[in-house]
C-alpha cells in the first residue's frame, strides 16, 4: 500500500512550515495529496463538567468579537504562507477529489472549528501519514499532549519532524527500533512503503530483548520478503550505560535520515503514557521519527 494522502497540521508559522516541506518530500516520491489542516479553537465559554466560571464566561461573551477577529486574522495570515509555500515547492492546489498522479503533489487548504487535539486526530484516522512538528525541549505540556492525542487516538502513524531542520530529501538510510514488542510491529507495517524506497534499512536492538522476542535478524529477513534492503544490529548494552544515549549514538554512527519505533510500550497511566525511551526520544532526537500505536 502507497502513502496517497498525509494530513499535514498548520497551526502556526513555525510548526506548519517544517510539517509541510517535510510532507512534500515525502509526497512527491508517491505522488501524494497532502490535507493541509487549521483548526482553530472552537470559542465558548468556560465549562467542564458541571463546573460553571463566570468569569471566564463573561470575559468571552464580552470579547468574542475580538477574539474571533484575532482567529480570522491568524487563519488568513497562515492560508497565505501556505499558498506562498506551494508556489516555492510547484504544488498544485487541487482539491483531494480532483487528486490524480499526472498531477504530482497536490494540496487543499482547510479552515475548520474545532476541540484541539481531538478533533485533529478524528480527521487523521482518514489519511495515511500525520506529519507534526516536533516539540522542543522548553515546549509547552500541550504540544506534547498534541503528539500523544493524535498517536494514540488516530489509529494512523505519525511523523515528527524536526522544526529547524525539516527533511530536505526522502530518507535513504532508515533505522528501526526493536523491542519485540506490537508497537514496533505496527509501526513496521505504517513504515512499509518509505522503507521499500530507502536505499539501507537497519533493524536495531540495544540490550537484550524481552523473553521470546523476535531478534532484530528475523525481522530483517521478513522484510527482505517485502523487497526491503535491510540488515539487522544487535547492540550489547554495557553497565551502567543509557539505553536510550546509545541507541541515538549508535542511529548517529550509522546517519540514519529517519527512525521508525513503536510508541506506548509501557504503562499507559498518564504519568508515563509515553515510555521512557519514546520521550527522550521525542525531547532530544533531531532526526525525524515516524511512530505508530
Amino acid at each position: 500500500m502507497a502513502i496517497q494522502k498525509i494530513m499535514v497540521p498548520f497551526l502556526d508559522e513555525g510548526s506548519g512550515t517544517a510539517a509541510f516541506e517535510t510532507g512534500v518530500v515525502l509526497a512527491e516520491r508517491f505522488k501524494a495529496h497532502l490535507d493541509v489542516v487549521h483548526m482553530r479553537q472552537r470559542i465558548s465559554p468556560a465549562l467542564t463538567g458541571n463546573g460553571y466560571y463566570p468569569i471566564a464566561v463573561t470575559y468571552i461573551e464580552d470579547n468574542i468579537d475580538t477574539l474571533t477577529a484575532a482567529a480570522n486574522n491568524r487563519a488568513e495570515d497562515l492560508k497565505k504562507l501556505y499558498e506562498r509555500l506551494c508556489r516555492q515547492r510547484d504544488v498544485g492546489l487541487y482539491d483531494e477529489e480532483e487528486h490524480t498522479d499526472d498531477k504530482g503533489v497536490t494540496a487543499a487548504w482547510a479552515d475548520v472549528d474545532a476541540t484541539l487535539p481531538y478533533d485533529l486526530s478524528s480527521r487523521a484516522r482518514v489519511s495515511d501519514l500525520t506529519i507534526l512538528a516536533r516539540a522542543g525541549d522548553d515546549a509547552p505540556a500541550y504540544e506534547f499532549e498534541l503528539v500523544e492525542e493524535i498517536i494514540f487516538q488516530s489509529g494512523r502513524p505519525v511523523l515528527l519532524a524536526d522544526t529547524r531542520q525539516p527533511i530536505a530529501d526522502f530518507p535513504d538510510t532508515v533505522v528501526v527500533a526493536w523491542n519485540g514488542g506490537r508497537e514496533a510491529a505496527r509501526a513496521i507495517t505504517a513504515a512499509m512503503p518509505i522503507l521499500k524506497q530507502a536505499k539501507l534499512v537497519i533493524v536495531m536492538s540495544v540490550g537484550n530483548l524481552p523473553w521470546a522476542s523476535e531478534p532484530p535478524d528475523h525481522v530483517a529477513s521478513y522484510l527482505k520478503l517485502h523487497g526491503v534492503r535491510a540488515t539487522a544490529l544487535q547492540a550489547r548494552l554495557n553497565k551502567g550505560v543509557d539505553p536510550e544515549e546509545e541507541f541515538m549514538a549508535l542511529v548517529k554512527k550509522k546517519r540514519a535520515d529517519l527512525i521508525v519505533m513503536g510508541a506506548y510500550s509501557h504503562s499507559r497511566w498518564r504519568e508515563v503514557i509515553l515510555g521512557g525511551f519514546t520521550r527522550h526520544l521525542l525531547r532530544k532526537s533531531k532526526i525525524p521519527i515516524l511512530m505508530a500505536h
